[in-house]
């Protein structure tokens, strides 16, 4: 006998964004359908709907409007209540009447939704969760046709907070530069649409814009074309979608755009970067016409179409959000998950991180730690900060995150990691906090967070990066601690600091294991350490490899990039005289400028911004860095040479190798990879024949990005963390002396 469908209950003013998924879960023959067309927000046949409650053994209610009111109060003590939000609830107040105590799930399309929505309404977060918009990625998988690299497309233009105008500002600033860019837009004409046509502020926007258009250079460069459901078949003649609104929810013209293969132009309107991390945002017409430009002409154009495509397919494919919906409308309810109460008996490793944990540099690693610690050990990763008014004015959380800190909850990462802050000051006299939240020394907010959450008898490991961060702990506390630059001198020059080496020759000879990223660093300070070892630095693998598109011949200008700081460790002359003696090559620098303002490097840095083939991005996610660096030719290493950087072993060298690009580096002692892995390049006619020959075969080829790839999957953190966490494990058993010829792992000698 086969096995009954589960009824599905949908109810919702409007289906349209329903009714695609509704297919893809009906062909897998699990569930059956029945639904409740309202009439509006607050409209229904009460009748339609008892009907439904009658039948139903899941409901679903699609928009949280008066449909999400009325079933969270009728809905029968056995059934299940999912809500989905999508962005036009947030201006009402029917989120506030939803009895969420009957509601199983709210499912938001976008990150930045929930979290807006959570803060605006009595929402549990812990029945919160996101599954994005549906995308028929296959549907919109056709050849382009000849020319469209310079046709900007633009899909949907009501009302007008859609922001046409900015549609029509890049058009004009990229056809002052090349007479093929056209406009096309396909949607409504918006005074066919009686509501908004009604709004004197939408009427005269659209009228003035018309105006605008038709008594200019652009009259025969923007095409209005009607909407249709032959969306697919119109971006064949698409070759840059545009996504320039105040606000969007997902936004699923940009996704069937790119899904078809056409350039996406970005504007940073809120939760962009969280739904397409791997799309460079931009802020105004002039950069969208920057972005298209370099894009057309450069060989990274081609690789990026490529890319996008394949961001889509992996993010927001039909096949991965129908199942999705599926798991959760066929599973059992679960319960909230805090510090699992199982879990509390297991060892602690405390990790006192230098930077948020969205955007620490040793994130990754952390994780692939955890899985190697999975069980035995949890994580608390200790973020920075602990006056909350100066956490929050920095922007490093949402209020509402640091509320959830201040109240004790712990932000679960997975893979047992947990990160909170331990606040000592700044909290607002009328906020609700757990009761060790505010003490004056942060070890006895640490103290009672560990009490409270993982017990009292837990044992406690820390791991620090920095001198002062052991000197802080007290001298009961067991660390470890990791060496993965040389903090003794100043990195733009090499010069010691002698108060911090005191300080490290103390940490060194407390902790009770060090772990060193480099040969160097090893055989400069391990005689001070009780128990040490290498360790090399490592590649989130997946990360990058995942940004990889087919090696192809390169067509347009060739691109060398760089991710990373920019700091005093950058050789800015050297890049300066490389960049300005290579017109013919664009150079991508992608990083934060960290320089402080009398540093002379400034003064070097706006000169080489004036250059005509030099960009620099400013900070990039991990996402957004990975995606741009697969798609150059080559990766630049500029480091200023001198002691501290020659015990460097720089993380971007394996995340250049994940992707498979030929890297040119400076001198460093760290590093000793050979031709075809790198070049090492001193001086500025070196570097200039270093980038030329990468270029060229047989640097270029694919056996030679396929050697790079293979030495990144040699230093995969998944493998590093390993010799971590057995040390880990041992100090579980009692103190090391491991020698100072202790094994390497992930070493860069070849």
């Amino acid at each position: 006998m086969s096995k009954q469908k589960i009824r599905v209950g949908v109810a919702g003013h409007d289906l349209k964004f329903w009714m695609p998924l509704q297919d893809a879960l009906e062909a897998t023959g699990h569930f059956e359908f029945r639904h409740d067309l309202w009439g509006g927000h607050e409209t229904h046949d009460e009748a339609s709907s008892k009907a439904l409650l009658a039948w139903a053994d899941v409901l679903v209610a699609e928009w949280a409007l008066g449909n999400a009111v009325y079933y969270s109060k009728n809905k029968r003590p056995n059934q299940r209540l999912f809500v989905r939000l999508h962005q036009q609830e947030r201006r009402t107040q029917s989120p506030a009447h939803i009895d969420y105590r009957n509601v199983e799930k709210m499912i938001f399309v976008g990150p930045h939704i929930l979290q807006d929505c959570v803060e605006k309404f009595p929402i549990p977060k812990e029945i919160c969760t996101v599954i994005a918009n549906f995308v028929d990625v296959s549907r919109y998988d056709h050849p382009k046709l000849g020319g469209t690299d310079y046709t900007l497309g633009m899909i949907g233009i009501n009302p007008a907070m859609k922001r046409l105008d900015l549609a029509v500002d890049t058009l004009e600033i990229l056809s002052g530069k090349d007479d093929r860019y056209t406009l096309r837009v396909k949607g409504r004409n918006p005074a066919s649409i009686g509501w908004l046509w009604a709004r004197t502020a939408e009427r005269e926007y659209y009228t003035d814009l018309y105006h605008r258009i038709n008594s200019g250079a652009l009259r025969h460069r923007v095409i209005f074309d009607p909407a249709g459901p032959d969306v697919q078949h119109w971006l064949k003649m698409v070759g840059c979608i545009l996504s320039p609104s105040d606000f969007e929810s997902f936004h699923m013209a940009l996704a069937e755009g790119a899904a078809s293969g056409a350039l996406p132009v970005v504007w940073n309107w809120e939760g962009a970067g969280q739904l397409y991390p791997e799309f460079p945002l931009v802020s105004d017409p002039q950069e969208a016409a920057e972005q298209i430009e370099f894009f057309n002409k450069s060989s990274a154009g081609r690789r990026y179409r490529r890319q996008v495509k394949d961001v889509i397919r992996r993010r927001y494919d039909a096949s991965l959000i129908a199942e999705q919906w599926g798991t959760l409308l066929g599973e059992r309810k679960s319960e909230p998950r805090r510090v699992p109460a199982a879990r509390r008996k297991r060892s602690l490793l405390v990790i006192w991180a230098i930077d948020r944990w969205e955007t620490f540099h040793r994130r990754e690693m952390i994780q692939a730690l955890a899985a190697n610690l999975q069980d035995t050990h949890d994580i608390l990763v200790i973020e920075p900060g602990s006056h909350f008014q100066t956490v929050a004015k920095l922007g490093w959380d949402s209020e509402g995150m640091l509320l959830d800190n201040l109240r004790g909850q712990l932000q679960d990462c997975g893979e047992g990691i947990f990160r909170t802050r331990l606040f000592t000051g700044g909290i607002p006299a009328a906020s609700r906090k757990a009761s060790y939240q505010g003490a004056s020394d942060p070890l006895d907010v640490l103290d009672g967070l560990i009490a409270a959450e993982f017990g009292k008898g837990v044992t406690v490991l820390h791991w620090v990066y920095k001198p002062d961060q052991a000197l802080r702990l007290r001298k009961s506390d067991r660390f470890i601690y990791e060496v993965y630059d040389d903090y003794t001198m100043d990195f733009g020059t090499g010069k010691p600091n002698t108060g911090v080496a005191k300080a490290e020759r103390e940490a060194l000879a407390l902790a009770q294991h060090v772990f060193f990223t480099s040969e160097p660093l090893h055989s400069r300070k391990a005689a001070g350490a009780r128990s040490a070892s290498i360790v090399g630095n490592g590649v989130a693998y997946d990360a990058f490899a995942v940004c990889r598109v087919p090696h192809v011949a390169s067509v347009g200008r060739p691109v060398a990039g760089y991710l990373g700081n920019l700091s005093v460790f950058f050789d800015w002359q050297l890049m300066l005289e490389v960049c300005s003696a290579m017109p013919e090559i664009d150079f991508v620098f992608h990083g934060q400028i960290e320089l402080a303002s009398d540093d002379p490097n400034c003064a070097i840095k706006e000169r080489m911004g004036q250059l005509k083939n030099v960009r620099f991005t400013g900070r990039v996610s991990r996402e957004s860095g990975a995606s741009a660096i697969a798609r150059y030719d080559v990766l630049l290493i500029p480091f200023v040479v001198n002691d501290a950087m020659h015990a460097v072993n720089p993380l971007k060298l394996w995340e250049y190798y994940a992707v498979g690009a030929p890297v040119v580096h400076t001198p460093m002692e760290a590093i000793r990879e050979s031709v075809p892995a790198g070049l090492v390049a001193s001086g500025v006619q070196e570097w200039i024949a270093a980038i030329r020959q990468a270029l060229q075969p047989p640097m270029s080829d694919a056996a030679s990005a396929e050697l790079r790839i293979e030495r990144a999957r040699e230093h995969r953190w998944e493998a590093l963390t390993v010799a971590h966490a057995e040390i880990v494990r041992r100090l579980e058993r009692g103190p090391l002396h491991l020698s100072q010829n202790a094994s390497v792992a992930g070493s860069s000698v070849r």
